[in-house]
């Protein structure tokens, strides 16, 4: 089953502001229906508002992408700190699967550079070259 956004996802996360237990939304959903597969991927956006708490607190782990790019792995430091509050206030359970290095190009010092850096944040489960 493939549930692709629409453009009334835009404003999803403004009408959750006001919801109750809107953290939880997400998750209460996909408890109807998650015996029914055996993996659900969540693409979430990738900014740290409403709709990526919602999606960290309906998954069971979470795989960062991340490109192979200098500010990418600033990006990398903010999410583990939002993974970290989730954690710690609402999924204690939520677990790190890794994470996957993309447009990596090892002919480019840059790249490799990332890559090296990716390890030291995940030095035993990171997908890449």
């Amino acid at each position: 089953m493939v549930a692709p956004s629409t453009i009334a996802l835009a404003g999803a996360g403004v009408e959750l502001v006001g919801m109750e237990d809107r953290e939880f939304r997400l998750g209460r959903v996909l408890d109807d229906i998650k015996d029914e597969y055996d993996y659900i991927v969540i693409d979430g956006p990738p900014s740290l508002g409403l709709l990526t708490v919602n999606s960290l607190v309906a998954a069971d782990e979470v795989l960062i992408p991340i490109q192979s790019e200098y500010y990418a792995l600033e990006g990398v430091g903010q999410l583990l700190d939002t993974i970290g509050l989730v954690q710690h206030n609402l999924k204690p359970e939520l677990g790190i699967m890794g994470a996957v290095i993309t447009m990596f190009d090892k002919r480019n010092k840059l790249s490799n550079s990332v890559m090296n850096e990716l390890y030291q944040y995940f030095p035993i489960r990171y997908f890449g070259a």
